[in-house]
């Protein structure tokens, strides 16, 4: 027995003596103090590598973005082209990421190399096409025939009964077709596969009005209309704003108008889901629908001078008016109706639009670029019979024309 106690004391020595070796002892004040300070020098040499490399970044970035802005361009260098395919007589509109070619015989989707993604046959004698986001639809105007598309494909067809006059479709594919009938326009809306909704506006050019022109928000949940009608025998527009959303307990939907006298207005769009712009033909408004329920006109743009081109992206409005000698002026526009810029163009171009961080006009052969602070960065000739100019990145762009498809470089 004694023997078993010798030997469990023995025991417990053995693993206090093992403890005492294995825990090294409690550091000092001093020790801990320089501990804590060596883990700081080590942060701070970590912070200052990582913000010496932020900082080079941001250095190369703005030296690139410097030297970029002041550059001009005086040459065209072909990077490489392609003979023409499809019909010489195709239009072109920017979708997607890509771009879309369409005429009377079919469309084609194109990606940024030129390479066709999808194509649709069909016959046509009048295509017009609409595009909102990710969404297009193209239909043959005076007959009875529409298409809704994407960047994967046609996702829906659409016939009726009545002529189609016009045509508006949403970002998530909702279509809004203007169908005429002997004494009256219906407007009637559509879901991407082509499925009629229950939903239609009717109008009269001697009641509601005829509508001008027409923009489906990018929801597909607000249509914006521009309207004429008669009163009185004299010709008058107005401004129609229809929800289908919070506008249920409205009579037609419609949610607020705006008139104008006689004063036309040929184009009107969303800008984003709660900016709409309605382009006159010697004014343009701008009108908020932060409250779906109750639009409200912000801002009133006036043009001196007789209108030639408008067009738009998401925060900029620009308009060309008509000067003496065969010359143009662009103004450019926030979303408050301030002008932001003003630039001569002096020559007959036959399209202008935003394009890439760019402003380019252009007619079959001369070519205008501007930056949107209205520098020049390129004027000059471009070979070929241009259709379409597609910005890629920096000076690159794509060329579509008669002849082909090339990618050029401004140098």
């Amino acid at each position: 027995m004694d023997q078993d106690q010798d030997y469990s004391r023995e025991k417990k020595k053995m693993r206090l003596r093992r403890r005492v070796v294995s825990e090294p002892p409690e550091p000092s004040e001093e020790e801990l103090q320089s501990m804590h300070e060596e883990m700081r020098r080590y942060r701070l040499r970590k912070i200052c590598i990582i913000a010496a490399v932020l900082g080079t970044a941001l250095l190369v970035f703005l030296l690139w973005n410097f030297i970029s802005s002041r550059a001009h361009y005086d040459t065209v260098e072909i990077v490489w082209q392609k003979d023409a395919a499809g019909e010489s007589s195709s239009e072109f509109q920017d979708f997607g990421l890509g771009i879309l070619q369409y005429g009377k015989d079919g469309m084609s989707y194109l990606d940024r190399s030129g390479k066709t993604v999808w194509n649709y046959g069909y016959s046509m004698r009048n295509p017009s096409v609409t595009i909102n986001g990710k969404y297009g639809a193209i239909a043959d105007l005076k007959s009875q025939t529409a298409y809704i598309f994407n960047e994967d494909g046609v996702q829906g067809t659409v016939q009726t009964n009545l002529s189609i006059l016009n045509l508006t479709v949403s970002s998530h594919g909702v279509l809004a077709l203007v169908l005429d009938d002997t004494d009256a326009s219906y407007i009637y809306f559509y879901d991407k596969t082509g499925l009629k909704l229950d939903i239609k506006v009717k109008t009269a050019l001697a009641g509601e009005g005829y509508p001008l022109d027409l923009s489906l928000s990018p929801t597909g949940t607000g249509l914006a209309v521009s309207i004429v009608y008669m009163d009185q025998g004299s010709m008058q527009s107005r401004i129609a704003f229809y929800n289908f959303d919070v506008g249920k307990t409205e009579a037609d939907r419609v949610v607020g108008f705006f008139k104008y006298g006689e004063m036309l207005f040929p184009e009107i769009r969303y800008l984003t889901d709660q900016l709409v712009c309605a382009f006159g033909d010697s004014k343009a408004f701008l009108y908020s629908l932060a409250n779906e329920a109750q639009p409200k006109q912000i801002a009133e743009i006036v043009c001196e001078k007789e209108i030639q081109s408008v067009f738009s992206s998401e925060d900029t409005i620009a308009i060309v008016e008509r000067e003496d000698g065969g010359k143009y002026r662009l103004h450019l526009y926030d979303t408050t109706g301030k002008e932001s810029m003003s630039a001569e163009i002096p020559f007959a171009y036959t399209h202008g639009e935003f394009s890439g961080d760019y402003l380019v006009f252009y007619d079959e052969a001369e070519c205008l670029v501007l930056d949107r602070s209205g520098k020049e960065k390129f004027h000059g000739n471009l070979e070929g019979t241009t259709k379409k100019l597609y910005f890629l990145s920096g000076s690159r762009l794509l060329q579509f024309s008669n002849q082909g498809l090339r990618e050029i470089k401004l140098k």
